[in-house]
């Protein structure tokens, strides 16, 4: 019985040991934080784990350098490389936090270079969860709104080549639902004026939709069933015109002859060219499977994983305006939370008093001080002395 008390004592002990032995690396006391140099060290280290995966220990180590350094000048570089994170992550719990991270960042800072590519990035949060054209469109909605946004604040060339092809596929997304849930209303339902209104949506906001001469020819049979021959000939006739190659022309044609309107020439610049190619079925029933494909970026704005953390690192204090070497810690140019550096108040006046450095005290200006103001004391007590009703103390 002894020998088996020693033993689970002995292995209480080295179990203990073994429990305190290992210290986790993403725990930093304040002191191991505060050094030469610490700020860019752990962003280095955020990086780092965020091209590894880690992305909770990425968010502990840059949130830590962001408390620790409020004044390094890595800390927009941190608080992007934040979002970023969320963003690598996927996911729709992470993708809407990363957009809250992006659109944070950019309330601070609107006018930095890398505003652009952080509202690009917000886009495509939503272009990655578009689904079907006859899904939920509220991700293509936002995509939408916000490349608008984009190419407004940022008219400059690089940013249109980016967005313009995105906004082409979304709306092109908006446009084919738009017409799906016509085609319902009209042939389904037989409701002209449901039909109407979806079709006007298309002829509106989506002049560059492929299915426009659809759009067109449906519109029109929409009005014609209400009666107003007068817009269904005029949609007839762009039909006829600027769409030659429609298979709706010629159905177009026949019923404007019908009418006894005009029918108008077709464009030679549309005529000559090439028409529409038609999609096959295992492309249809591919898009139906999988719903549509919009290229959007794997790499965040300041995080690409498929570069080197050293890299990532030197593009960041590049972006930053931080020099490429030297520490950045608590000195003169920095704050510091320490007694000694805190602003002093005077003692019954409860205003800021500023403390200039001089030299060391002189201790014949201190004997010449005290000896005036000896002299001043005497000369009051004279003068109390004099005055009447006044007693000497």
């Amino acid at each position: 019985m002894k020998v088996v008390k020693i033993l689970v004592v002995v292995l209480a002990v080295a179990l203990q040991f073994a429990a305190c032995g290992g210290k986790p690396k993403t725990r930093l006391t304040l002191e191991e934080a505060k050094g030469p140099g610490r700020d860019r060290e752990l962003y280095r280290q955020g990086v780092d784990a965020c091209r590894k995966g880690s992305f909770d220990e990425c968010r502990i180590l840059l949130n830590t350098m962001i408390n620790t350094y409020s004044d390094s000048p890595m800390i927009k570089m941190a608080k992007l490389s934040i979002a970023d994170s969320y963003y690598l992550q996927g996911g729709t719990k992470s993708m809407a936090q990363a957009e809250v991270e992006y659109r944070d960042w950019i309330q601070f800072f609107p006018d930095d270079r890398l505003t652009c590519d952080t509202m690009m990035k917000i886009a495509e949060i939503h272009l990655r969860q578009v689904i079907a054209a006859d899904r939920d469109t509220t991700h293509a909605k936002l995509a939408e709104r916000q490349l608008r946004d984009m190419l407004r604040r940022c008219p400059d060339a690089e940013s249109k080549q980016k967005a313009e092809p995105l906004m082409n596929k979304v709306q092109e997304i908006l446009a084919m639902h738009e017409l799906k849930v016509a085609r319902f209303y009209f042939v389904i339902r037989g409701s002209a004026q449901a039909a109407q209104l979806r079709t006007e949506e298309i002829l509106n906001k989506y002049p560059n939709f492929s299915l426009f001469d659809e759009a067109l020819y449906l519109h029109a049979k929409a009005m014609e069933l209400q009666e107003d021959t007068v817009t269904a000939s005029q949609n007839l006739a762009q039909l006829v015109a600027s769409y030659p190659h429609s298979p709706y022309v010629d159905k177009a044609r026949d019923t404007l002859k019908k009418w006894g309107q005009p029918v108008p020439q077709p464009d030679p610049v549309k005529v000559a060219e090439p028409g529409p190619e038609g999609k096959g079925l295992p492309s249809r029933v591919l898009g139906l499977v999988v719903g549509p494909h919009i290229d959007t970026s794997s790499k965040g704005v300041i995080i690409d994983r498929e570069l080197k953390t050293d890299e990532i690192v030197a593009r960041a204090q590049e972006l930053s305006g931080a020099k490429a070497v030297g520490p950045v810690t608590p000195g003169a140019t920095t704050t510091s939370n320490s007694p000694d550096a805190r602003p002093r108040r005077a003692t019954e006046a409860g205003q800021d008093v500023e403390v200039k450095p001089g030299a060391p005290a002189d201790p014949k200006a201190q004997s010449s001080s005290s000896k005036d103001k000896k002299s001043k004391d005497k000369d009051k007590k004279k003068k109390d002395s004099g005055t009447p009703g006044l007693r000497n103390p």
